[in-house]
Order: C-alpha cells, then structure tokens, then sequence
C-alpha cells in the first residue's frame, strides 16, 4: 500500500469501515474490536465470532439500505450488528433500533418458539453527539426497562453508542470516559490516518487486534479491490454531501416558510387584539354617551338640581340604561325614579 493511499484510511467511512472489518479474514480484529465496547458496557465478551454478511463492494449506495452495517454472530448465539456514522442524521437512533429489530425479527426460523430468539446487540461509531441536548454523552448503552420501578424488561435488545473525537475539529473527549481495550480503539478509528509509526508502534503492544488491522489494511488497500473501495467512498462521499447541501438549501427554505408563517400569525393575532381593543372602545363610548342621555333625561324632567344616587349607573350594560331612560321617561315623580335605582 503506497504511503499517499495509507493517509487517506478514515476507520470511520462506511464502506472502508466495512472493508476493514467486514471479511472473514478480519474476524478476530472485528472481534477484539466489539469486545472492547462490550467490556465497557458491561456486557459478556466473545470467546468466537462468525461474519454473516461478509464484505462485497456495492455497485450502488442505497442510503436506505443496511448494506453498510455489519452482521456477526458469536458462540453463544448473540447476533451482532455493527455500524459507524460521520455526519448526523435524523432519527438516527430509530434508524438503528430498525436495524436491530430487523436482525432480531429475522433469527427465528419457521416453527421456532419466541423464547429462542437470540440477544441482539447493536453497536454504533458516531462521530457527532448521539443527542444534541447531550453533547457531554461519548458513551451509552440503551436497553428496555420498566420506568415503573418493577424490575421488569429485556435485555434481549441492546444498543451501545460509542462517540468517536473529530480529530479534524481537534475535539477530544473526556479522558475517563473510555476504559481500557475501548480507549485505544477510540484512538484508532478516529485518527488511524494521522497516527505516526511510533504511535502504531505503541499501539501494536497495547490493543489486541491492532497488528492484524495494521496487517489487513496493508494487504487489502494494496490491490485493485482496495483502490475501488476508496474510489467508492469518494463517491459515497460526494452523494452526501450533495444531499446535505440539498438539504440544507431546503431547510433554510423551511426555515424562512415557518417564519413568515409565524410573522403571519402574529400580524394575524395583533389585527385580532386591535380588533377586540376597538370594539371594547366603541362599546365604552357608546356606554359613556348612553348615561350622559339618561343624565340629561333626568334633569329635564325633574330639574337641574336634581341629582341622581351616587353610583347609579354602576354595573349596567347599554340596554339596561335604556330600559332605564324609558321608566324615567315613563315616571310621575322624582321619588319613583329614586326607587327604582336602589
């Protein structure tokens, strides 16, 4: 493998990650690798691993597709299902947990009984936060379990995240949060391109696995198969970002849509308010000129001395105090006016 190919091998790449790891050759390297994760998520280690889908380079990318995971099963009869993710994307975690069910659903043969169905583990390379309120999580492991406090659930589905640093970003994570075999294959997938011989070096004593990853990269990215692969990522690569770019021009317009909805709703809302401030207006006007009438009324007919209850008009709508301007209009004297007001 010329030097110029080696510095182009990004662990993270679906389709070099798959290349890497998903062939019959690379069994025990897949196999250090997951129990690396499994070891830290405490769950049991694998003794023996079987690839069940091995690799062969497609001649399309279906992003809809699980062409790019990998699927392994081990003595116990655990099936594996192991994929890395660069660029963020929507409902990822459901996609996964889709992935798994399919896996999980797929183990019972016809004529089987439910309590054969096999644990499934799925196991995630991120390379950006798994939740973006939680950009603090670099690993989790999700299982079903009551919230009830009962004790009850399953195992029988499990899924584990592993947040890989973007070395490009300089981002680091935490130094406590990866433990043991899992804190070197961190290092390695994140940064195998820019790693010095000294590193790979200390990394060949350190990480078990590491020497036949060094030896499975060095024999397949030096054949035609291996160049293909890279040219296939580089298309992979460019549809992506397209997408992305696609995608971003689209949200940007839903973006502006949403906003000019709102706006639209809020002008909407502030017609509305204007509205029901005039018509509480005219209603308070109309109410004002009514007692100025029955004021006027009311001293015609008895004298503009003659005073009315203090008061008097408190609580009366615009039709009571024109059923009230009638009575006065109506009454014989002054006393009767007052005894109708109190």
């Amino acid at each position: 493998m010329t030097k110029d190919l080696s510095d182009r091998v990004d662990l993270r790449k679906d389709l070099i990650f798959r290349a890497v790891f998903g062939d019959g050759s690379a069994n025990y390297v897949l196999q250090c690798l997951l129990n690396a994760v499994l070891e830290q998520a405490g769950l049991p280690l694998i003794a023996e691993l079987e690839l069940q889908n091995p690799f062969q380079l497609p001649a399309m990318f279906d992003r809809k597709s699980s062409i790019m995971d990998i699927h392994a099963a081990d003595e116990n009869g655990r099936r594996f299902d192991v994929e890395t993710q660069v660029q963020p994307e929507k409902f990822f975690c459901d996609r996964l947990l889709y992935y798994g069910a399919g896996v999980y659903q797929s183990s019972l043969d016809e004529g089987e009984e439910y309590g054969e169905l096999p644990k499934v583990v799925c196991v995630a390379f991120v390379s950006f936060p798994i939740n973006a309120t939680r950009p603090d999580v670099w690993f989790d492991k999700w299982q079903m379990h009551s919230t009830l406090g009962t004790g009850l659930g399953t195992d029988k589905m499990t899924n584990v995240f592993v947040r890989l640093p973007r070395v490009s970003r300089s981002e680091s994570s935490p130094l406590d949060v990866f433990a043991g075999q899992l804190s070197y294959w961190v290092r390695i997938l994140s940064s195998y391109s820019v790693l010095t011989e000294g590193e790979k070096l200390e990394l060949s004593r350190s990480t078990r696995g590491f020497s036949e990853l060094e030896e499975r990269i060095r024999n397949f990215f030096g054949t035609e198969e291996g160049k293909r692969v890279f040219i296939a990522q580089r298309k992979v690569d460019e549809w992506l970002n397209r997408i992305q770019t696609e995608e971003g021009t689209l949200y940007e317009q839903e973006h502006k849509a949403r906003c000019e909805a709102e706006r639209g709703r809020e002008e909407a809302e502030r017609g509305r308010e204007e509205e029901r401030r005039g018509r509480e207006e005219a209603e308070r006007r109309g109410l004002e000129l009514q007692k100025k009438g029955v004021v006027r009324l009311f001293k015609n007919k008895f004298g503009s001395d003659s005073e009315l209850p203090e008061n008097w008009a408190e609580g009366l709508s615009y039709d009571e105090l024109e059923t009230l301007a009638d009575k006065i209009f109506a009454s014989s004297s002054l006393q009767e006016v007052l005894d109708l007001l109190r």
